[in-house]
């Protein structure tokens, strides 16, 4: 069956004969899998899945990131490819200048201050799209942060509280726009229903080809630290 996407992880669904029960396991690269009986419907297995969504986020915790951010290196910060270089005596942490991140410090500082650094250039940016997005549906969020996450791209709370994980400023814009789109979405629908996609849909973002980058690309993209 085609996966599916959730806020924060990917579901693969299997159906099989010999299935009795309903089960859940989270692999070691953060996707979800769901083994279902042969003739149950999709609908309940998501509902199962719905249910028991604390204890995969309690699973998707332990889940550890391995990368950082090293001098030499090339990354994608909001949409271009910039290159970390390590100048230890510059004046200022990071600096963006002629497709080269410059960043001062020791060395065992890069890693922070880089991740430091791309938070404050995303933060604007994500800022500015939520309150467009949300004025197009008639909403307004309580407040918009970035959080260090290594498992969820972004959540919106019963109080309109929305975060999302800092590490999208690192994915394709039109995949950065989708998740705001659909975090957003939430403050007129707290759920993933049909009326829900229906509002993501009105945003005019590219849903199809973000969950296809997200799919081939989002366990790489959290792996960061």
């Amino acid at each position: 069956m085609k996966n599916e996407i959730f806020d924060n992880f990917i579901l693969k669904i299997t159906k099989s004969a010999r299935a009795k029960n309903l089960r859940l396991r989270v692999d070691k690269t953060g996707t979800v899998h769901l083994s279902m009986p042969k003739w149950t419907l999709k609908s309940t297995g998501i509902k199962f899945v719905t249910d028991n969504i604390e204890w995969i986020n309690e699973q998707l915790d332990k889940i550890k990131p391995t990368k950082h951010f090293k001098n030499g290196i090339k990354i994608p910060v909001l949409g271009q490819y910039v290159t970390i270089c390590h100048t230890p005596n510059q004046r200022g942490a990071c600096k963006i200048q002629n497709g080269q991140l410059f960043v001062s410090g020791e060395t065992e500082h890069l890693h922070r201050r880089v991740r430091d650094f791309i938070i404050r250039l995303a933060y604007p940016y994500i800022q500015t799209k939520a309150i467009q997005m949300a004025a197009q549906l008639g909403e307004k969020p309580t407040r918009i942060t970035l959080k260090d996450t290594s498992t969820r791209w972004g959540s919106c709370s019963s109080t309109k509280h929305l975060n999302f994980c800092w590490k999208l400023a690192m994915a394709p814009d039109y995949v950065l726009d989708y998740i705001i789109a659909h975090e957003v979405s939430h403050l007129k629908e707290m759920n993933h229903s049909d009326k829900f996609w229906a509002v993501v849909g009105t945003l005019g973002v590219r849903r199809a080809d973000a969950e296809i980058w997200l799919r081939k690309n989002g366990t790489d993209l959290q792996a960061w630290e």
